[in-house]
């Protein structure tokens, strides 16, 4: 084998851990910093992380800079979901880890951006199911025998997802309005007639422009199409302060998902990220009490990114004739996912809510007949000779 292929192995090869004592494959015991043997339970320690994770210069024209190397490891595409996953070497997979599709084959090795950090896995897929069950026991809306079909249609499975990290440090030159309240005092005529005074809320428009600076650090970017964007992109509750230089070990009894949007891709998406903070930052620079944003132009500088990946069990359930798709952080226990809703819940709330309504009605409008009845009595009564 060429030496170009030794290190594509060194770098991304899940290779096979065997048990000193039985032989048998070796997987990473989460929450831990060793390889376990699930038959005789030996353990063998990983040795700690040597460096730290370091930010990456952002250089798209020099891609020599971006730590690209051969990836040597077994590959497998699924032609249904076109993910594209690591498996271990004794593994036999026969089905997609994340749309179930049997419909895989191996795939050549490509020319890639090197993961440089991640987060193990904290907790195993027991406590996955726990949290899951949690979650789906909080959907109010959702139906009573949801956790049980859950249960038994359900599946789990823990793997790492790509994503990319970008720091950058912003200049946003930009042009736009104040908008600074004032009252006055205004004359009106009611329906009697009669003439009267309010105050007004105006406000007064000036030109305003200038320049603000904001930092970004650790812009997190879900780097696959191959799982649900909005699930994927909303597990942000990740304890970053706790990153691992990448190290192939925590790998080993885990799926681990290949990146399909590039680089260059997710950081327009980063930029799109960038985009609130930059306009609150504008907005306070303008002041008075209310701001408009005419132009902006943002310069990106100190550009650098990380290539991570994070720990999530994913897995979908089936409830009636349709699949709910979810992602477990592997570290918190935060969860992203799909839930039905119930239509008889929905049902009874509304028809509960009429009721409600129509009552409080009933009893307004009897109210407002017995006082107009009190009116009438009592106007008859002066008007009696005695």
């Amino acid at each position: 084998m060429s030496s170009t292929a030794h290190q594509g192995q060194r770098n991304l090869g899940i290779e096979s851990y065997r048990c000193a004592q039985c032989g048998a494959q070796l997987v990473y015991q989460p929450g831990s910093t060793q390889l376990e043997c699930p038959y005789c339970g030996h353990t063998t320690p990983i040795a700690p992380p040597a460096a730290t994770v370091e930010e990456i210069p952002l250089v798209f024209s020099d891609k020599s800079r971006l730590n690209l190397e051969l990836e040597e490891d077994r590959v497998v595409h699924c032609n249904s979901c076109a993910a594209e996953f690591s498996v271990g070497a004794d593994e036999v997979t026969q089905s997609c880890p994340f749309c179930g599709s049997n419909v895989v084959v191996e795939a050549e090795p490509k020319h890639r951006i090197m993961p440089n950090g991640m987060l193990p896995f904290y907790f195993k897929e027991a406590k996955g199911r726990e949290f899951l069950m949690k979650w789906l026991g909080s959907r109010f809306w959702a139906p009573n025998n949801l956790k049980q079909q859950a249960l038994k249609h359900g599946r789990l499975d823990g793997m790492y997802l790509p994503y990319w990290t970008y720091d950058s440090d912003t200049t946003t030159q930009y042009t736009g309005m104040r908008g600074d309240h004032y009252w006055e005092t205004e004359s009106y005529t009611d329906s009697n007639g009669n003439s009267r005074t309010r105050q007004v809320r105006r406000t007064a428009w000036s030109f305003a422009a200038g320049t603000v600076f904001v930092e970004f650090d650790d812009v997190l970017v879900l780097a696959t199409d191959s799982v649900s964007e909005k699930h994927g992109q909303r597990l942000t509750n990740w304890d970053m302060h706790e990153l691992v230089p990448y190290e192939r070990q925590y790998l080993v009894g885990f799926h681990t998902l290949r990146y399909s949007r590039d680089l260059e891709r997710c950081w327009g998406t980063a930029q799109q990220f960038m985009q609130p903070e930059i306009d609150d930052a504008i907005r306070y620079d303008i002041g008075g009490d209310e701001q408009r944003i005419t132009t902006k132009n943002t310069n990106y500088e100190a550009n650098t990114f990380k290539h991570l990946l994070l720990p999530v069990f994913a897995g979908s359930y089936r409830y009636g004739k349709k699949n709910y798709n979810f992602l477990v952080n592997g570290r918190t226990g935060e969860v992203q996912g799909d839930a039905p809703i119930s239509f008889w819940k929905v049902f009874f709330a509304v028809l509960l809510g009429l009721i409600i309504v129509g009552t409080i009605a009933y009893f307004y409008y009897q109210g407002e007949g017995s006082s107009s009845s009190r009116s009438s009595g009592s106007s008859f009564s002066n008007e009696l000779p005695f």
